[in-house]
């Protein structure tokens, strides 16, 4: 495949969105005068290629000293600083826009890298950026455009694809450029999975022997849990998390990192529920679509996969709520009384209730409406209100406070003067 001319590489930063453009334009002004050559390299690259909206996370290799220009640049900007790792030559800035997701810009040193052991963090030296592309993973992200600024305006230099990236683009081929790549950082194996369930690649001969032999050698267990766990959290935050896990369990890559789950029908249809639910319906999200995947492991199973990673609270508590939400879905129908749905599913998060909702569609219906109508139902009366009305602090606040939801849920009571005179009975009534 020819090389892109300037041309051309101009015409794909004119992708780039306005605000995006403007910061790069600044970052190449600053690299001309302090730095050496800068180069938008890896993943962005290969997304405008495809005509992918680009994400948030920009990698910029620097022929320089990265972390003083990610300083200059945070000042010029009003960018936020949020990471330097000086034995690296790294840096991260935050740049806020103007709506959306703030871009976490990556200032990288162009370097070697060299891995003492598998698995192991590299030791790194600089070097030029051609060296900087061939120690990358995979053919797709080993391009880099140079940046250029002529007064405000960004401007391409030269496009490096010294690997055949967009010829393995073109023809739908994931390829390693390396035979140690995935012993030197297994994790490499996970972010393979990615790309190419995001980009419908195939892996070539001898990446497919590859990604067999890493396997059985074991190396992804070679890596902390919280290594993983990142590359697994990136998977639940792609645009179809079900297509990365379909791909590894057909890799083989799932009974390794979350053991006893599988692809299967029932999983399929819970998926396609999520992915194509209506825009008025519950949203979902990383935290759901987690819930989801994982939703048929028994108890023991949950528990397992809660003791070997290092999940957050809300995570660990839809985990642990799933063998629960599973035994009640049957009982939830259109039969019953709005405090009874709120009796059964309050105890659980919005996220694992909708987990439920795509889970299971025969009690669709009750969980939309609990989420729609039920749960967001704020209370007529207030602590205070019954302290007021002649209830003393305690339990049997509580209790009234709950009985009065209840009612007003059900509808026996729809106004403040109706819930004073719904109490006022209440007191009066003994027992």
């Amino acid at each position: 495949m020819p090389p892109l001319s300037r041309d051309s590489a101009d015409q794909l930063l004119a992708r780039l969105p306005v605000e995006l453009r403007a910061a790069l334009a600044c970052a190449a002004r600053l690299a001309a005068v302090r730095a050496g050559r800068l180069w938008l390299v890896g993943g962005m690259v290969r997304d405008v290629l495809c005509g992918m909206p680009p994400g948030r996370d920009v990698d910029l290799a620097v022929e320089g000293d990265a972390p003083a220009l990610a300083r200059a640049f945070a000042a010029a900007t009003g960018g936020r600083l949020i990471a330097t790792h000086a034995a690296f030559g790294t840096a991260t800035v935050e740049l806020a826009l103007s709506a959306g997701p703030a871009l976490l810009i990556d200032f990288a040193g162009s370097r070697v890298e060299r891995y003492s052991q598998p698995a192991a963090l590299p030791e790194v030296q600089p070097a030029p950026i051609e060296d900087d592309l061939l120690r990358r993973d995979f053919s797709v992200s080993a391009m880099a455009i140079e940046l250029r600024a002529e007064g405000d305006q960004l401007r391409a230099g030269r496009m490096l694809d010294p690997f055949g990236g967009r010829a393995d683009l073109a023809t739908s081929r994931l390829r390693l450029l390396h035979a140690t790549s995935l012993r030197d950082d297994p994790t490499r194996l996970l972010r393979g999975l990615r790309l190419a369930a995001r980009l419908d690649l195939q892996p070539d001969p001898a990446t497919e022997a590859q990604i067999q032999e890493a396997l059985a050698a074991g190396y992804l267990g070679l890596l902390s849990a919280e290594r993983v766990l990142a590359e697994l959290c990136l998977c639940l935050e792609e645009p179809r998390p079900d297509a990365v896990l379909r791909l590894a369990d057909a890799w083989g890559v799932t009974p390794q990192v979350l053991p006893g789950l599988s692809w299967n029908e029932a999983l399929a249809a819970r998926s396609t529920r999520l992915a194509t639910a209506p825009d008025d319906g519950p949203r979902g999200g990383p935290l759901v679509w987690a819930g989801l995947l994982l939703y048929e492991l028994d108890e023991a199973q949950c528990a397992a996969i809660a003791a070997r990673y290092p999940l957050p609270a809300e995570a660990s508590e839809l985990l642990r709520h799933l063998p629960a939400l599973r035994a009640l879905a049957p009982r939830l129908d259109g039969t019953l009384a709005n405090s009874t749905v709120d009796r059964l599913l309050r105890p659980f998060s919005v996220a694992a209730i909708t987990v439920l909702h795509y889970a299971e569609p025969a009690a669709a219906a009750v969980t939309a409406h609990y989420l729609r109508a039920v749960r967001p139902a704020r209370a007529l009366l207030d602590g205070n209100d019954l302290q007021r009305l002649g209830l003393a602090p305690g339990p049997a606040l509580g209790r009234m406070l709950e009985a009065l939801r209840a009612a007003t849920l059900d509808g026996d009571v729809s106004s403040r003067e109706q819930a004073e005179a719904w109490v006022r009975q209440r007191l009066a009534t003994p027992g």
